[in-house]
């Protein structure tokens, strides 16, 4: 198989060729690779064969890995209008893992986790002993307090070093990648923990104790019990809960047990908060075992995880999916075509209430309150675990269910596994027992694993509220036009049939410099000034320039009605303020003021300036004019010609620039010396039209 063929490269990379056998093997390695990757791989690798050394083989392997990891990637995880995990596809893809080497993954994850949060601390026992703990621990405050351990193998983070924090796990042991810590390991960390007041607690034999939450996994299991039994015999208190909460499989398929899946996450909350509440091992370990009789999971997924360094499986076909499977990439209880979210999630919460007696792992009934889990398993997008758990929630409430807790995230994953799973814990009937285990869930905790948020889902109203309706003003023509009424009605009529009339001369400069819809975008906009303005109030400037907005949200697409929408707006703010000000609007300063603002609201939130080929350089040039010409009190129709001019000789030098903005970012600098920019165009057009008709009036 390709992958062998990669092991075989890399491991004689990794162990350097020392003899011609090595080297042998390499050379027939490659030779199989070079028949499955094909003709465009051989040629790379007949290039890199021509000597065989520690360097070619390290880059030998690198492609030919990259390039086995994209054919199974090919697979996707794609199925049934169902996409789960599109981020393990594009990393598989791309060949891609972000680690150092597959032989330190585990010790070097760990060594960041401790690394970025102060709160954690791990024993000095590198390679073999892999233990995170709180290092507040060893205090006279903790004295009193009973010490809860988890742990099992890597590759499920957060869990299970990401619970160790205030109010949760007091230590977590790992092992390497889906393989039990030892014995050795579970031990070092239960006696690291089992005197938080120091020695003379020590002496005294005066451990408040410590409880094993552990996953039903028989390498887990032994382990931890072994530790455990040698822990007591040193005259330390242990207890230990065992998790089993998957609901894939009956309960005849063997002596086992279900698995320990993400439920286990319930557990650790649970006893982590009793703990910090100060509660005896006795009743920590009770509220502990009563957590995990209580909780229910199952899993489904569209991949198998990949483990850095080992062979990648392919048993899950495109198209399909695993339902019932466990955290460790081994099969799960049913293959199934791909389904929508929505009848997946239905199928999960039939398998957790299946009422068979082989199963009938939990049995819920209208009235009845649950906490839920939806975990993430890795690479699975948090738009689609978001999806997952509206859909649960609504299925449980369809149910009579009560959902009290919500809690989602990558919490027990499984590497890269491209799937969720769903994990409920069934609350007490009785109140007082009900508010006592939400409170444990409630509790605070600093473990940096553990999702902030949640809280009580019926502490709300309702999760939706009404959105605020939107003030649409209602503009009436007036019945009688004053002379600004007719000035204004006359100015949009010639701006009209202006833009109408450069339809053509604005498409033939677009389509060499744009996208060729400049023309028919103004000519658009224009034609739909000429139907609106029977509804528009002329008598007020500012209102009709409000109005005219309104014209242009329904009509002119793109970023050229976007801008021109905020242009208006800001010359219409303005004006207003200046009025309430008793300022004349139709002052030579005035109009330089809201031009002024307007055109810098347009470079503010576009963020081209001048010289960017935009229509900018026909406005900017525009309204400096403008304001040079109140500041030397020039009358009003002098600076508005003054201006008109300057925009018009700003869109023609447009003709002379780089575009660094818009569409003309993309075209050739020799087709842009050619043709100016056709919304500057634009501008100076329907500057030239208003002024005109303003000027015959």
């Amino acid at each position: 198989s390709p992958s062998f063929l990669v092991y075989t490269l890399t491991h004689t990379q990794t162990n350097k060729p020392r003899t011609m056998v090595d080297l042998r093997r390499a050379s027939k390695a490659m030779l199989s690779l070079r028949s499955f990757l094909g003709s465009n791989a051989r040629r790379a690798i007949r290039t890199s064969s021509r000597s065989i050394g520690a360097s070619n083989l390290r880059t030998i392997a690198s492609q030919a890995k990259q390039l086995a990891r994209a054919k199974m990637a090919m697979r996707g995880a794609v199925a049934g209008g169902v996409v789960l995990g599109a981020a393990y596809a594009a990393h598989c893809a791309g060949g891609v893992e972000f680690i150092n080497s597959a032989d330190t993954i585990v010790l070097d994850a760990i060594e960041g986790l401790v690394r970025a949060n102060p709160g954690l601390c791990r024993l000095d026992g590198y390679p073999g002993v892999k233990v995170i703990l709180r290092s507040d621990w060893n205090s006279p405050e903790n004295a009193h307090k009973v010490a809860i351990i988890s742990g099992g193998g890597a590759g499920h983070e957060p869990a299970h070093a990401g619970f160790v924090g205030e109010g949760m796990l007091t230590a977590a042991v790992s092992g390497d990648i889906f393989a039990s810590p030892s014995t050795y390991a579970v031990l070092a960390a239960i006696k690291a923990v089992a005197y938080p007041g120091g020695e003379a607690q020590k002496q005294a034999k005066g451990s408040p104790g410590v409880l094993l939450v552990v996953k039903n996994y028989t390498g887990d299991r032994v382990n931890f019990t072994i530790a455990l039994e040698q822990a007591r015999a040193e005259g330390i208190p242990v207890e230990m809960v065992v998790v089993g909460d998957d609901c894939a499989l009956g309960r005849s398929k063997g002596v086992t047990g279900r698995r320990g899946i993400a439920g286990t996450c319930f557990v650790h909350k649970i006893a982590g908060a009793a703990a910090e509440a100060g509660l005896s091992l006795k009743e920590v370990t009770a509220e502990a075992r009563n957590a995990a009789s209580s909780v229910a999971s199952v899993g489904v997924s569209a991949s198998v995880c990949h483990i850095p360094g080992r062979k990648e499986s392919t048993r899950i076909k495109k198209g399909h999916m695993e339902m019932g499977l466990g955290i460790h990439g081994e099969p799960g209880a049913a293959a199934i075509t791909g389904k929508k979210v929505k009848h997946l999630v239905d199928d999960m919460l039939n398998i957790i209430t299946d009422t068979d007696e082989d199963r009938s792992y939990m049995n819920l009934k209208y009235g009845d309150k649950v906490a839920l889990l939806v975990n993430n398993l890795g690479s699975t997008i948090p738009m689609e675990i978001s999806i997952a758990t509206s859909d649960t929630i609504k299925k449980l409430e369809s149910m009579g269910v009560i959902v009290e807790r919500v809690v989602t995230g990558p919490l027990m994953t499984s590497m890269d596994m491209a799937g969720f799973s769903v994990s409920l814990l069934k609350l007490p009937s009785d109140s007082f027992a009900c508010k006592k285990m939400l409170m444990r869930l409630d509790a605070g905790t600093n473990a940096p694993g553990w999702p902030r948020g949640g809280g009580d889902m019926r502490s709300r109203i309702s999760h939706i509220v009404e959105c605020p309706k939107e003030e649409k003003k209602e503009f009436h023509r007036p019945a009688q036009l004053t002379s600004t009424g007719k000035k204004a009605d006359a100015i949009i009529h010639a701006i009209s049939a202006a833009l109408t009339e450069a339809e053509d001369a604005l498409t033939a400069w677009d389509l060499k410099v744009g996208d060729g819809d400049c023309g028919v975008t103004f000519r658009r906009g224009a034609l739909s000034l000429l139907y609106d303005i029977s509804g528009y109030p002329l008598n007020n400037v500012p209102d009709t320039l409000e109005a005219i907005t309104q014209t242009i949200a329904k009509s002119t697409g793109g970023t050229s009605g976007v801008m021109y929408r905020i242009f208006l707006l800001s010359l219409c703010s303005t004006m207003r303020t200046q009025e309430q000000a008793n300022v004349p609007i139709d002052s030579t300063g005035a109009i330089a003021e809201s031009f002024s603002r307007a055109v810098n609201a347009v470079s503010t939130s576009g963020g081209a300036t001048a010289g960017d080929r935009t229509m900018l350089d026909a406005l900017i040039p525009a309204a400096m004019s403008l304001e040079k010409s109140a500041e030397a009190g020039v009358p009003l129709m002098q600076a508005l010609e003054a201006a008109v001019v300057a925009a018009e000789v700003g869109a023609e030098a447009t003709k002379d620039m780089d575009a660094r903005a818009g569409r003309s970012n993309y075209v050739p600098k020799e087709v842009l010396r050619s043709n100016p920019d056709p919304g500057a165009k634009a501008a100076a057009i329907w500057m030239r039209a208003a002024y005109d008709k303003i000027k015959d009036m």
